[in-house]
């Protein structure tokens, strides 16, 4: 085990049942929670051997006050990042530990790989809590971490992938993310943007602008339904029918 791993496997125990709370309201499942391995962290690192790095970049632990831990992988399962999410949804942003950049490490690339192979096909999205509710439907899917195919991401989709789905926000900076690669990168793949209804969020703050944010909104049935409308006639994806 790793360091990463050390740390993965100490956040796992400290879920608490606040936190767990939070998971739910933002389109996360126990199952979800087991097969992705989020923990948390308030403020203490387990005993252990950790980088110098690390400890001066977390302040001994205690930057990571009140945050879940979400573990990065390689292709190949491997704990290779952790990025750190605040519990508390107004407290904005995130933290991103990722030592090493030369090879793929995104949220929920393990996970998706059976499901890429399989079909050759990947449905990508910007964030963790975008992922959630959009996996339960379509397995192969994968966050980016940002509005944007890294380069190490890249090559992986130029081996493994036909089609790529672009299920990024629909704010300014997802749309012209999904835009620039498809123009990019339109002739190695087929390249389909998804469009996300925009519909009033319930808490009054504006409209909803990617997936996490409209599952608040319709739940599991109505997003299915959506997300199955929009994607079958192209004959996309595998689905999850649960």
């Amino acid at each position: 085990m790793t360091w990463l791993d050390d740390l993965v496997s100490f956040s796992k125990g400290q879920l608490p049942d606040r936190a767990r709370e939070a998971l739910y309201a933002r389109g996360v499942t126990d199952e979800q929670i087991e097969v992705y391995e989020i923990g948390y962290f308030n403020g203490r690192l387990p005993e252990g051997d950790f980088p110098d790095k690390f400890i001066e970049w977390s302040q001994g632990g205690s930057k990571l006050t009140d945050v879940f831990c979400l573990p990065l992988t390689n292709t190949l399962g491997a704990v290779r990042g952790l990025q750190f999410r605040y519990v508390e949804r107004a407290r904005k942003g995130y933290m991103d530990c990722i030592p090493d950049k030369s090879e793929a490490v995104l949220f929920g690339l393990a996970q998706a790989m059976p499901h890429v192979w399989k079909t050759g096909e990947v449905y990508l999205v910007e964030g963790g809590f975008d992922l959630f509710p959009i996996q339960r439907i379509i397995p192969g899917t994968i966050a980016t971490l940002t509005a944007r195919v890294v380069d190490p991401l890249y090559r992986v989709l130029r081996r493994l992938c036909s089609k790529i789905w672009l299920g990024y926000d629909m704010d300014r900076t997802g749309q012209a993310a999904s835009h620039k690669f498809r123009k990019e990168h339109g002739r190695e793949f087929e390249v389909l943007i998804v469009s996300y209804p925009q519909i009033p969020k319930s808490d009054g703050k504006g409209l909803t602008k990617d997936p996490g944010e409209l599952w608040e909104e319709w739940g599991d049935n109505r997003l299915r339904e959506h997300m199955q409308s929009i994607l079958r006639p192209a004959n996309g994806l595998e689905f999850d029918n649960a």
